[in-house]
């Protein structure tokens, strides 16, 4: 009974509960294998590393793993690789041995359960949670990307429905440090290999003879056509059943494009309409090789030509190319025809709230003003959904630069360059200075070889005491300081002078720098001063006037802005033409 009650209160448990156990490991744990190897590892997949592994007799076993802030595997120096120094990448590489937390983790085959346990005399972590996030993603975060990886939508909405699901299903804290830069890769290792059959030796000219001879021996009407001035082709096809449709139901018309069809990435625009039984069928079919409003105004047109479609409403998404296509299209009543309006899919404008709108009770205001069926209730709800976005908006930018202010922070004490061509007991003293800082000492050391090949020789210092730009900006060593000690008679860069150099941080980061610029102040005279204050007198009535005007004008009523430019001018005119006397 205890150890079913155990299990209970296990799986009970959220994901981001088991991330605290299984990275701060105070006590023995013991889990089902299966629940272990499913739900309980993946989410700590960052924050351990494999030590070493160990099969026992009966068959079970036993790994040791690391905190992966230890980084017992050296990194890559690339020294094999045949490249110049000054073509070389500066790359970032983390410092060894910052905590060697430990852990040991046995799987019991005969009992199917796995035990975790904190290795003898291992450390505490030396580190939070949320800084092994910031260098790795779990394996379980990395699932939940590639599941919508695969539907190929952009890396924002990817990286956005990702932090939303995660956090209403507990891993809140493991999902924070999520960037678009790494859903974007993750999304180009996974659409990689899907779409490697799309990728030939192709023939356009060829295909599109083939397809078109394809379209007309099944019946359909076909048409190629280009744009010369966009550089742009297409194709429009349809069959004359569909087109008897788009002629008595095309009324209401829903156009929508798609892509990833063909190897030539050229989209594929169709057009849709509801029959008298209510079924939703083709109009009408085209292929562009570009989505441009011309391109698009062109395959309307040649659809235009084959029957007599009228549309009075038109069904898109938030697509200003379609809108501006559709127009050209469909002139409305100045070529003597009826108004075309376009109208916004409901599915693609609640699409894009949950990608701009995070609050969800401000989202659920949008969607009931989109169904009011009075503007005064519409516009209300609007009202109300912008007074919400205003202060939810503030704080989650004010939660994302804390959060950019942390990482820069950690950055700035914790990473470490990599550099090739760099004398080792240079870049194990440039390894004491913040991150940033050791990029700018780097490229000075490299900048050593450029001297060498252009001729220069040894500047000749005896001292520290360089007169170069970059000396008095950073008061860093330099170029020439390198050169000198590298080559020169004299080792200008001591024990005690790097010590020096480095010291210039360790309170501090760039405060150092702060305090060095040059301010010049004029005293002002009492007339000079009168005068100031006057001239911002005038500036203030100035930007009075025209907020008030633009406050007025938004109001959107035509009479009482006029009012206000005629009173503006009654009152402004008397005193300029008594000034102009």
């Amino acid at each position: 009974m205890e150890i079913e009650s155990s299990e209970a209160i296990m799986s009970n448990l959220t994901p981001d509960e088991k991330r605290n156990l299984l990275f701060d490991v105070t006590c023995s744990l013991e889990i089902p294998m299966k629940d272990f190897d499913e739900n309980w590892w993946p989410l700590v997949s960052n924050i351990w590393t494999q030590w070493n592994s160990y099969k026992q007799t009966n068959s079970n076993i036993r790994k040791d793993f690391v905190c992966r802030l230890m980084k017992h595997r050296e990194s890559s120096t690339r020294k094999k690789e045949n490249i110049p120094i000054d073509k070389r990448r500066i790359t970032k590489t983390r410092p060894s041995n910052l905590c060697c937390a430990k852990i040991r983790v046995l799987w019991q085959f005969s009992l199917k359960m796995v035990k975790v346990d904190r290795c003898k005399d291992s450390p505490n972590h030396t580190h939070t949670l949320l800084e092994s996030d910031q260098i790795k993603r779990s394996q379980a975060i990395r699932t939940l990307v590639e599941k919508d990886a695969i539907k190929n939508y952009s890396a924002p909405a990817i990286t956005a429905a990702v932090k939303e699901y995660a956090t209403k299903t507990g891993l809140g804290t493991s999902v924070s440090e999520l960037k678009c830069k790494e859903v974007a890769n993750i999304k180009y290792k996974v659409r990689g290999p899907m779409e490697s059959h799309l990728i030939c030796n192709s023939n356009l000219n060829s295909d599109i003879l083939k397809s078109i001879t394809f379209l007309t021996e099944k019946g359909y009407h076909v048409k190629n056509y280009c744009v010369s001035h966009q550089f742009t082709k297409g194709i429009v096809f349809a069959h004359p059943k569909q087109l008897e449709k788009l002629q008595r139901h095309g009324w209401l018309t829903l156009i929508d494009s798609t892509h990833k069809t063909n190897k030539y990435d050229w989209r594929l625009f169709t057009l849709y309409v509801r029959d008298t039984y209510g079924c939703w069928d083709v109009g009408a079919h085209f292929l562009v090789s570009s989505e441009d409003d011309d391109t698009v105004f062109e395959a309307l047109k040649i659809v235009r030509s084959y029957c007599n479609w009228i549309p009075r409403y038109m069904l898109s998404d938030q697509s200003s190319i379609e809108a501006k296509g559709i127009r050209k299209a469909f002139p409305g009543i100045s070529a003597g025809e009826q108004e075309c309006e376009v109208i916004l899919c409901v599915v693609h404008v609640m699409r894009i709230w949950m990608t701009k709108i995070y609050d969800k009770k401000t989202r659920n205001i949008m969607n009931a003003a989109m169904h009011k069926r009075t503007k005064i209730g519409c516009e209300k709800l609007i009202q109300e959904a912008i007074n919400n976005c205003a202060v939810h908006n503030i704080v989650d930018i004010d939660c994302k630069k804390r959060t950019d202010s942390e990482r820069a922070a950690f950055d700035f004490r914790i990473k470490k360059v990599s550099a090739y061509g760099v004398d080792n007991d240079i870049i194990g003293e440039i390894h004491k200075f913040p991150f940033s800082i050791q990029h700018l000492l780097v490229k000075e050391a490299c900048a050593v070889m450029d001297r060498i090949e252009k001729g220069k020789g040894t500047p000749g210092l005896t001292s520290l005491n360089c007169y170069c730009l970059f000396r008095n900006r950073y008061l860093l060593p330099c170029k020439h300081i390198f050169h000198e000690h590298i080559y020169g008679t004299i080792k200008l860069l001591t024990v005690d002078a790097w010590k020096g150099f480095q010291e210039m941080f360790e309170e501090s980061g760039y405060e150092i720098y702060e305090g060095r610029e040059s301010v010049v102040e004029f005293a002002q005279t009492g007339p000079q001063k009168e005068a100031e204050d006057r001239r911002l007198t005038v500036v203030e009535l100035t930007e009075r006037v025209r907020d008030k005007y633009w406050s007025v004008e938004e109001m959107g009523d035509v009479k009482k802005t006029e009012a206000f430019i005629s009173m503006l001018e009654t009152s402004l005119n008397p005193i300029i033409s008594k000034i102009d006397k």
